[in-house]
Parts: C-alpha cells; sequence; structure tokens
C-alpha cells in the first residue's frame, strides 16, 4: 500500500510542477478515498473551486491582476495538502515508523515544551553557578543531551509548529550544548525534512550551516544538499527559501564546501561497486595468499636472534606470485585515502549490537565519553584502552557508526584476541599521528572533508541497513543528474565546480550524469579540448554514436591527439554503419601515421562490410606484417581468401587458427574449406567439432550454412548436398 500511496503522491508532485493542476487535485483526491477525513476534503473541495473559478475568469476574459499569485499560491496549498495527506495515508499503512508517530503524537506539544523548558532551566542554572562561583553547585548540573525522545520529536514532527520551532533553536543557540549533541539534532532535523517538506525545516539547517560551529556546520550543510536535490523543483515555489540560498551564497566558503560534499556523495554512489570488487577480488586471493604463507613459510626456522632486523625473503617471492594481489591492494590503499567506503561490506554485520536498535545512535558522533563507550574502560586493567579510545575517536578511516560497531565487536572478544586487536590497532594509529595532525587544524579544508565523508557514510549506512529503511526514501538511489536539479542554478556561478563535479562523475563511469555538466561548461566557457573529447567519449560509451561523432569531430579539429581523435570517428562511423565515410577518415588518419595498425583494421573492416574483400586483403596482410604477434587478424585474412576462391591461403591460415583456440566459427570456417575442395568427410568432422564446443546449436548451424551457401556454391559445393549436411549431423 505504501508504494501506491508514495507513486501516486509524487505523481501529484510532478503534475504540480509541470503545472498540470486538475491531474493533481484528481490524484489527490484518489489518495483521501481511503482517508475519513472531512478537513482534508473539504480543503480539497476549496482548491478544486478555486482552481474553477479562475479557469472561468481567464477564458470569459475578465481582468484578474491578482491571477498568478493566486495560481501561485494554488500550487504550494496543493503541495502543502499533499504532505499531509501523504503523512496521514502512511499512518494507515502499519509501517513501523509511522505506528511510532501516530503514538508520540498525542503527547508531541507538551514534549516539546517541556525539553525547551529544561534546556533553559539548565542554562539558567549554569549562569546562576557562575554568578555565585559555586564550583560544587556547577558539578552538580548534569549536562544537557538530545536524548532519544527529543531526537523523535524533532524526526517524527511533519509541519514544525512554535513549540517545534522553539525547541530546535534553543538547541542551535545553547552555549552549554556539546556538539555531539546539537549534530544529533541536524539529524533528526534532516530525516524530518526528507520526510516531510518544511520550508521551517530548510530555514533552521540553514541556520545551523551558518553558525559555523565545527562539526556541526558540515552535518547541515550536508542534509541541506541532500534536501535541495530531493525537492528539486519544488525549492522554486517558495521565494523565502530561494533567498535563503542566496543568502549562503554570501560565505566565502559555500562554493567549497558545496563542492566536497558533492563529490563526496558521488563516491558514496560508488560504494556498493566497491564492496562486491573487495569481495569478489580482494578476499578470494587474500585467503589465496594467506595459503600460500602457510605453504611456503616455515616459521619455526625463521625465527633466530636477528629475527628482529631480518625481512623473510619468501615475502617477496609470495608477492612476486601474486603481482595481481599486491596491485589491488595499492589500489584500494588508494582509494580509502581518497575516502571511497571501503569497509560497509565489513561493518554491515556489525550493526546487530542493542545500540544500534535506537534510531538516534545510528547518526551520532564517535566521542570517547559516550557513556556506553566508557563501560569499555572500567574492564581494561592498564591505559591501553583510554588509548585506543582516544585513538579511535580521531580516525578518519572509520565512520562514526563503523567506530561504534568496532568498538563494541573488541568487548566480545575473548581477553587475549582483544588486547592484541586493541594492541595492533593502537600501533597502527600511533604511526598514522603524525598525519593526522597535520591537518588536525579546524580550518583546513582536509579536516572539513572528513567529517563530511565520516557523515555521509554514516547516512548511508542507515539508509542501506537499518531495520526499518524500507520506511524512509533512500536518497542515495535517488538520480544524481545535478544539471536537472535546483542545485544546478546555484553551482552555475563557480564553474570550477561543475567541472570537478562532471571530471569525478566521468572517471566513475557516471556518464549520463556527466554529460549534461560538461555540454553546460562548453557551451558557456571557451572550448576546451580536453572536455570536448570527454564528452564525445561519454556519449560513445552510451551508445550515442551520433553525438560522439559531433564532438570527436570537433576534437580533431585542435593540433594535439588528432590521431585518436580520428581513430574515435572511424570507430563511430563504423558503429553507424557508414563503412564508405569511415573509409575517407581511415585515409586521414593513415597519413598522420602510415603504419597504424588499429587504421589498418578498421580500414580492412570497411571494405569487409562493403564487401570489397581485395582492398580488404591488402590491409589485413599489412597488419600482420606490422603485429606478427596478433593471431586474431588471421581470422578476416582466412574469410577473405576463402571468398575469393583463394582455397589453399584460407586452409593455410585456418589451419594455424586451429592450433591455437578455436571457436565454433573458425571449425565452421574450415569445414568450409574443405567442403570446396572436395573432402566432404571431413568437412563433416570439422563441422560436428563446431557443435561439440556447445557454443552454437544445430538450428544455429543451420543458420550459418544458409547465410554462407552462396560462397560455398561459387566454390565449387553441389547446392543440392547442403540440405543433407544438417540431417548427417543430427545422426
Amino acid at each position: 500500500m505504501n508504494t501506491e500511496i508514495e507513486r501516486t503522491y509524487n505523481e501529484i508532485v510532478r503534475f504540480v510542477e509541470k503545472k498540470r493542476i486538475k491531474e493533481a487535485l484528481d490524484h489527490l483526491r484518489k489518495i483521501l478515498e481511503n482517508i475519513p477525513s472531512a478537513e482534508f476534503s473539504n480543503q480539497l473541495e476549496n482548491l478544486d473551486q478555486t482552481y474553477k473559478v479562475m479557469l472561468d475568469y481567464t477564458f470569459r476574459s475578465v481582468p484578474d491582476p491578482q491571477r498568478e499569485q493566486v495560481y501561485h499560491s494554488l500550487q504550494v496549498s496543493i503541495l502543502e495538502l499533499s504532505d499531509q495527506i501523504r503523512q496521514k495515508a502512511l499512518e494507515q499503512s502499519g509501517m513501523h515508523t509511522y505506528t511510532l508517530k501516530a503514538s508520540f503524537e498525542k503527547q508531541k506539544e507538551f514534549a516539546s515544551e517541556e525539553a525547551s523548558r529544561k534546556f533553559d532551566t539548565h542554562s539558567a542554572d549554569r549562569e546562576l553557578a557562575r554568578l555565585l562561583n559555586d564550583a560544587d553547585f556547577n558539578n552538580e548540573i548534569s549536562a544537557p543531551k538530545v536524548t532519544p525522545e527529543i531526537f523523535q520529536l524533532i524526526w517524527l514532527s511533519d509541519k514544525y509548529i512554535d513549540s517545534d520551532r522553539k525547541l530546535i533553536e534553543t538547541i542551535r543557540t545553547s552555549n552549554e550544548l556539546p556538539w555531539h549533541e546539537k549534530s544529533l539534532a541536524v539529524s533528526a532535523l534532516t530525516i524530518s525534512l526528507l520526510n516531510c517538506f518544511d520550508k521551517e525545516k530548510f530555514r533552521l539547517l540553514c541556520a545551523f550551516y551558518a553558525d559555523r560551529q565545527h562539526q556541526v556546520w558540515q552535518r547541515a550543510l550536508v542534509g541541506l544538499i541532500f534536501a535541495l536535490h530531493y525537492y528539486d523543483r519544488r525549492i522554486l515555489l517558495y521565494p523565502a527559501l530561494t533567498e535563503e540560498l542566496e543568502a549562503l551564497k554570501a560565505n566565502p566558503d559555500f562554493f567549497r564546501d558545496v563542492q566536497m560534499v558533492l563529490i563526496q556523495i558521488f563516491k558514496s554512489l560508488e560504494t556498493e561497486k566497491v564492496t562486491r570488487k573487495f569481495q569478489q577480488e580482494i578476499m578470494p586471493d587474500m585467503k589465496k595468499f594467506e595459503e600460500q604463507m602457510r605453504e611456503k613459510l616455515d616459521l619455526d626456522n625463521i625465527l633466530d636472534s636477528n629475527f628482529g632486523e631480518d625481512k623473510n625473503p619468501d615475502w617477496e617471492k609470495l608477492f612476486e606470485d601474486s603481482p595481481e594481489l599486491l596491485n589491488k591492494m595499492e589500489e584500494m590503499s588508494q582509494m580509502q585515502m581518497e575516502g571511497i567506503d571501503l569497509f560497509m561490506g565489513t561493518f554491515a554485520q556489525l550493526k546487530h549490537f542493542p545500540f544500534f536498535n535506537e534510531i538516534s545512535n545510528w547518526f551520532r558522533p564517535f566521542y570517547k565519553e559516550n557513556e556506553q563507550v566508557q563501560k569499555l574502560l572500567s574492564d581494561s586493567k592498564n591505559g591501553e584502552m583510554a588509548f585506543f579510545l582516544e585513538s579511535l575517536e580521531k580516525s578518519f578511516y572509520m565512520c562514526n557508526s563503523d567506530r561504534y560497531s568496532f568498538c563494541f565487536n573488541v568487548i566480545h572478544l575473548p581477553d587475549e584476541q582483544k588486547q592484541s586487536v586493541i594492541g595492533f590497532f593502537n600501533m597502527e594509529a600511533d604511526s598514522l599521528r603524525d598525519v593526522e595532525e597535520q591537518d588536525r587544524l579546524l580550518s583546513t579544508p582536509a579536516n572539513d572533508q572528513r567529517i563530511f565523508t565520516q557523515y555521509i557514510q554514516d547516512l548511508y549506512r542507515f539508509y542501506k541497513l537499518y531495520p526499518f529503511r524500507a520506511d524512509f526514501c533512500d536518497v542515495f538511489n535517488l538520480s544524481w543528474d545535478i544539471s536537472k536539479s535546483v542545485l544546478f542554478p546555484v553551482l552555475k556561478a563557480e564553474p570550477s565546480i561543475l567541472c570537478d563535479a562532471a571530471t569525478f562523475l566521468f572517471e566513475k563511469e557516471r556518464y549520463p550524469e556527466a554529460i549534461p555538466l560538461f555540454i553546460y561548461l562548453l557551451e558557456n566557457h571557451e572550448p576546451n579540448q580536453i572536455l570536448i573529447e570527454k564528452l564525445a567519449y561519454a556519449y560513445q560509451v552510451s551508445d550515442d554514436f551520433e553525438n560522439a561523432l559531433v564532438y570527436y569531430k570537433k576534437a580533431e579539429l585542435f593540433d594535439t591527439n588528432r590521431l585518436w581523435c580520428l581513430k574515435k570517428i572511424i570507430y563511430c562511423l563504423r558503429q553507424l554503419q557508414r563503412p564508405e565515410e569511415a573509409l575517407q577518415w581511415c585515409t586521414e588518419a593513415l597519413a598522420v601515421e602510415p603504419d597504424d595498425i588499429y587504421v589498418h583494421t578498421m580500414a580492412g573492416n570497411c571494405y569487409l562490410d562493403l564487401k570489397q574483400y581485395s582492398e580488404a586483403l591488402n590491409h589485413y596482410f599489412r597488419v600482420e606484417f606490422l603485429a606478427p604477434d596478433n593471431k586474431k587478424v588471421l581470422r578476416p585474412i582466412a574469410w577473405c581468401s576463402f571468398v575469393q576462391n583463394k582455397l589453399d591461403i584460407a586452409r593455410n591460415y585456418l589451419h594455424t587458427i586451429l592450433s591455437l583456440s578455436p571457436s565454433a566459427h573458425d571449425y565452421i570456417n574450415a569445414g568450409h574449406v574443405e567442403f570446396c575442395l572436395g573432402k566432404k568427410f571431413e568437412a563433416l568432422e570439422l563441422y560436428r567439432k563446431s557443435l561439440s564446443t556447445g557454443e552454437i546449436s544445430i538450428q544455429k548451424f543451420r543458420e550459418i550454412l544458409i547465410m554462407d551457401k552462396d560462397f560455398l556454391i561459387q566454390n565449387g559445393v553441389d547446392k543440392n548436398d547442403l540440405p543433407l549436411v544438417v540431417d548427417f549431423l543430427r545422426y
């Protein structure tokens, strides 16, 4: 049911954005059919009546200076009513989140006011203690917190009322509330906004970002970017929100901040691909490597008095045996340094701890003072655990959620293994401490980047692993074509962001999202050969060869990389089945490099397409001369020789091919030659071998025989023999 609700709701939003108001109203009425609410029905009828009157005035040519204002207000009102009806419909669906919300709704307003009062009271008590200079009284005042209940208040509220706004403003402006508690409030605000549109939620996130409180503003900006992209064109219906966006641009660091967030979001879209690669390529090789280590290393004999200084010479030999593993490990290490999420697959299995039963803990920043983490210290007999927690807090490799998983997993290890893991981690952390301290200054972009990275990975784990994740729209599954987003007009003021985004998307092979960014950059800035080439290539690998051709021809006009562009033009023309035109460009390319193997191959292919076999052979022979190790060229040489009745030449080449790794088609072509030479039995044996490869069926063989019959007949085969071949092979 919830899928149908969401689908209908999204249709309503789309209709309103496209100014198809009647269809939007009809869809809204459809959702209302299952909701017994006189209030919603009356609101819908009022909107419907307003639209009818506006239409009547318009087509009776009645002057109405307020028409545009009324129309705009109507769009907003339909969307606002849709938000409310959608939430009510989802409450009836039985989904966990909405069941929780329904039970919370009755006490929500009182709870908001009570929470605000507690924060205010705490601040007043602190101030009183300061005035009295009473240290004991000050120590007795417990630090304020964003409790799970407060998190739920912020998250489960659809449209914020005065008590909600007051609560969040109290949290935001509090001088007593620690950064990690404010960060929780920002996360609750973010998922609340993504769950239900509210311009007040946007404004509050903007305010958190503008405050620039370290660790807090970074999370607020991530929430803003997700929400702006998610709600897209709807934002434009709210002038106050567009003004907020314009105000953000006044911050000199705004574009730099947005650039880092966008790139990290794009990186997060690679997580599943990276996880698969790690599990399918790295882990099997690692297991194989470990087995080799056990087999090749006699550890007892390695240990001697100089063991601390000597390296095991077999290690290098082992990596020589597994060069691909070493390369993959280096590649993964580089990806880890760049902020690619490598640990999703590992820690996905470690979210079963009771800690994660509370939704707020999925967003809780990792800090060593956390009560649940401090429990680890009580079990520790030395200072190793304290150093472990401190190092874990400063670690930039794991996101917050994974650091909690790591801690709770360590708790359950046997003592000996626990000490081993902690000791190893501390040793690694100590070696990285100098690197970390170089970027520890709060104002450095590198440190901001780490916070963005870790927080986006926290969000990724929530949307992918939270037990009730089906209750939420997964923002990581959205199309991230920012050229169609409300973000695009904002980012156009800083082309370097668009260029970096396009380049990153291109490198990650996300061509559909990169193409429109390249187009905008090329249409609005000076021609750039590299951008033109990348755009052409993006079109090519997207199988849009017409557009690829257009831009390759533009790139070819530059002085550099001309041969590369010419080859690409030839390739696209062949894909478009325009061999005559491709041959013209082959001539251009051979004038630049007469002995280019690729161009000669493509020329041979074009002539083959045109059935000009003699010319094709000339180019294939040239390829064979220039690249004698290239055995693939032997196939077209054999075929062209066969169709030109040069059977002895064809037979020699096919004999070589059959000595290598023959395919079903190689056996068939060799059979054709034997058939034409009058050796029918030998031909039938080769045909039978083609079927034994398992690559083709008897029916496919029949189709090939029919396709090749003209060549066989012109080379002397009796046409009456051909229908008998398949029957013979069936026995």
